[in-house]
């Protein structure tokens, strides 16, 4: 995936390189992490019913950005958490409803507090 690997390079100049390209990449990375979550948190509210491709394919993205826990936004767990949520909703669809609700009672508890 060419976004984990981009990501990649920016924690390697975060890590070794000088304050100022270290800054630059910090800020690289905190734009492209607010815009990408933002924009799965505006797909994800306008579909509800978001394919279960799609969701997983969102799911990475909001995954690979951990790479760079330092950009990330601050509701970016809350997010994760919802991307789960939706993922779950469609992978235990004509399981018993006990099971779902065990693995949803599991996410919640992930959730940070408010």
């Amino acid at each position: 995936m060419r976004l984990t690997e981009g990501l990649g390079r920016l924690t390697d100049v975060l890590e070794t390189g000088n304050p100022a390209e270290a800054r630059t990449a910090g800020n690289l990375a905190a734009s492209y992490a607010g815009r990408c979550y933002e924009r799965v948190r505006k797909e994800l509210a306008q579909d509800p019913q978001m394919p279960e491709p799609k969701l997983e394919h969102y799911f990475k993205v909001v995954l690979a950005f951990d790479q760079v826990a330092g950009a990330l936004p601050p509701s970016a767990g809350e997010l994760k958490i919802a991307v789960a949520e939706a993922l779950v909703d469609r992978y235990y669809e004509g399981h018993p409803p006990a099971k779902k609700r065990a693995v949803l009672e599991q996410l919640a508890a992930l959730k940070p507090p408010r």
